[in-house]
């Protein structure tokens, strides 16, 4: 198999791709690559991605970036982890296209939490910001909470669509948002804590983020 480097931030949307990895069963060097310390600004890491963000997954010195594109790799590479449906061509397709709206859909609204004076930077603006970021991430968790409905996971079997949730109510848990609408999102983020491979991501993460607070 190839060689794999896996640059990520602990607590990203990387965890995404981090969790497939592991469900993947895949050998890596796992680069932590903190954006809080503005390590994917570096010239040492824009000369690798220009795009100076996580994910991105060295393959055999060629670098791959964006979850989507990085999933659909994986997929690919280890076809017996079924990280998207098999079997039915317009299945995996319609998954593929869940996991291209966490990207372009759900994740740029959430960012405006992080980071609300990269949408406006009018004086005073960031609690506007934050409460359109609310109403537009509401929206948002309805669709994913209509598309679990009473399944375990969003396509009957998992699915790397259940990584990127995940991502997703993690974020919103710790800002706080109200999740009471979404009780069966929340049962499906629980059930996620309970995979091996959740807990392995999980674990290298925490890890992660704790060498960086002390080396801080």
């Amino acid at each position: 198999m190839a060689k794999l480097d896996f640059y990520f931030s602990p607590g990203a949307c990387s965890l995404a791709t981090h969790i497939c990895l592991e469900e993947a069963g895949a050998t890596f060097t796992p680069k932590p690559t903190y954006t809080r310390k503005g390590q994917t600004r570096t010239p040492e890491y824009l000369a690798l991605n220009p795009k100076g963000k996580v994910p991105m997954l060295g393959v055999d010195g060629h670098m791959l970036t964006e979850n989507t594109a990085i999933i659909t790799y994986l997929n690919r590479s280890y076809p017996n982890a079924k990280l998207l449906p098999v079997g039915d061509a317009l299945k995996e397709a319609e998954a593929l296209a869940f996991v291209a709206w966490c990207a372009s859909g759900v994740h740029p609204v959430m960012s405006r939490f992080f980071g609300p004076q990269n949408f406006c930077d009018l004086p005073d603006s960031a609690d506007n910001v934050k409460s359109l970021a609310a109403k537009a991430t509401a929206g948002n968790f309805a669709l994913i909470e209509k598309a679990l409905g009473t399944k375990d996971w969003v396509f009957g079997d998992w699915s790397a669509a259940d990584a990127y949730i995940f991502v997703f109510y993690n974020w919103a848990s710790k800002l706080g948002l109200d999740l009471a609408a979404y009780p069966n999102y929340a049962k499906h983020a629980e059930r996620m804590k309970q995979r091996p491979a959740v807990q392995r991501a999980l674990a290298r993460e925490a890890e992660a983020m704790a060498a960086m607070d002390k080396a801080a």
